[in-house]
């Protein structure tokens, strides 16, 4: 009889809780969300149930709908943490990360031992380049949090303003505290690789890899290390083993085939080599490698092309080059620096724009009016007429309006003009200056343009 009334009594409890169990919360528990969102606009607008519509809206995509439903919970809720984390969840998701700096912000004010509100505003912060203010927040943290997390942050902010040394520090500090801990591993080494301490590199791994010595992360910063200390037998034990757990990445592959190369085991170099051109087939320095592994093996003709390939590779087309002059001309030029300007122009019209024959004509403007050189003017503008093609109409080009169109052949008769107009000028100088003019029995052969501008 005991037992048929405790039966009883929890049915009825059971079926009592069913009835009281909100609709809302048994639907946002299924994830249906839908539902929920459906049941909720029915209801008067609470904070708990705004809470829930942005959930709803954010789970199921609608981040735009839910951070305005967010916002309102900002102005009904302003004092708790939570509605500035999620109306900030909600910028972030839509990359208005400005706006997400401000409501994290706000909710460490409201909390400053929000730990998580805290690590999202510094990660914001570093991912915004804002190093300097990460460095405050996450130093901190850091007073009252040793976590490896906190320590992370602070070394991430110390890298950002180039404090190399403190952020080593702080990657030697998790080490030490956290020795499971394998990005700070990986960091350390990475960072005194790039400064070539390569036998610290070597130190912070290995210290790793007693713990676990199939770390992908930590074992290919250590087996760059031993590549680039050029302890290339100890770098290609690396390295294998990294192929057999499963990472043959460019970098895996290439600086294995690089060792390979070193340690004279070509065949092998020209098989991984292979596979790292792959990734990236315009790499001159993997074709080099390539290139010199198969002149030593059997692929020799092949090598002589992929070395072809990497000498087209490193030579930037003339296109590309004039680009980069003319952009440099016009620095010096608005940089009010004459003598640079003309040098650009005419290392541009020797090496890479040969047929531009009107660089001579510019030049001698530059020549004449911000140098006051007219002897050099006169020598550019004699170099450029030399250019002028023997069947050229000296009457300038129009079109069917008459207007004229400054084609090359108005600047050369231009040019004729401006020439003839500066010798006029300099007959007339030389006999008020009493100067005898000389009038020369032979004419040796006129030089070449680029040999004329030169003198």
């Amino acid at each position: 009889m005991r037992k048929l009334f405790i039966l009883l009594f929890f049915s009825a409890s059971s079926l009592l809780m069913a009835q009281n169990t909100n609709p809302i919360q048994e639907a946002m528990a299924n994830y249906d969300y839908e539902t929920a969102l459906m049941l909720i606009d029915k209801e008067t607008p609470t904070v708990p149930l705004l809470y829930q519509k942005g959930k709803a809206l954010k789970s199921l995509g609608n981040n735009r709908e839910a951070l305005q439903v967010y916002e309102e919970v900002v102005m009904q809720d302003s004092l708790n943490p939570r509605a500035y984390i999620e109306a900030a969840e909600c910028c972030k998701s839509l990359l208005k990360n400005k706006q997400a700096l401000k409501y994290y912000q706000k909710a460490v004010d409201l909390n400053p031992d929000n730990k998580y509100a805290r690590i999202q505003y510094i990660t914001l912060l570093l991912n915004q380049r804002k190093f300097d203010e990460a460095l405050g927040e996450s130093s901190l943290l850091t007073e009252t949090d040793s976590s490896a997390v906190a320590l992370h942050l602070q070394a991430q902010s110390f890298e950002g303003v180039d404090d190399i040394l403190a952020a080593l520090g702080c990657y030697e500090n998790i080490q030490e505290k956290y020795p499971n801990d394998f990005l700070a591993a990986a960091k350390a080494a990475r960072l005194h690789i790039e400064g070539a301490f390569y036998n610290y590199a070597i130190e912070a791994t290995e210290k790793y890899r007693q713990i676990d010595s199939t770390n992908i992360v930590v074992n290919q910063q250590n087996a760059l290390a031993y590549c680039l200390m050029k302890d290339y037998q100890t770098a290609i034990q690396r390295y294998e083993q990294l192929l057999s757990l499963g990472d043959s990445t460019f970098t895996t592959c290439y600086y294995l085939g690089v060792s390979y190369y070193a340690v004279e085991k070509f065949y092998e170099a020209h098989d991984i080599l292979e596979v790292a051109r792959q990734y990236d087939k315009r790499n001159v320095n993997l074709l080099y490698y390539l290139g010199r592994s198969c002149s030593k093996t059997s692929w020799k003709d092949q090598g002589v092309a992929y070395l072809e390939e990497a000498v087209a590779y490193a030579t930037p087309p003339d296109s590309a080059m004039v680009r980069l002059y003319v952009g440099l001309t016009d620095c010096y030029k608005m940089a009010l620096m004459p003598k640079e300007q003309i040098k650009t122009m005419q290392d541009r019209y020797d090496k890479y724009d040969i047929e531009n024959h009107k660089l001579l004509y510019d030049m001698a403007y530059v020549y004449q009016y911000q140098l006051k050189d007219k002897k050099n003017t006169e020598r550019c503008l004699e170099a450029f007429l030399k250019t002028r093609p023997k069947n050229s109409s000296e009457q300038p080009e129009t079109d069917d309006k008459g207007n004229v169109i400054l084609g090359l052949s108005t600047y050369y008769g231009a040019a004729e003009t401006w020439l003839k107009d500066l010798r006029e000028k300099k007959k007339v100088d030389d006999f008020f200056q009493g100067k005898v003019i000389a009038v020369p029995t032979n004419t040796k052969k006129t030089e070449t343009s680029r040999d004329t501008v030169k003198k």
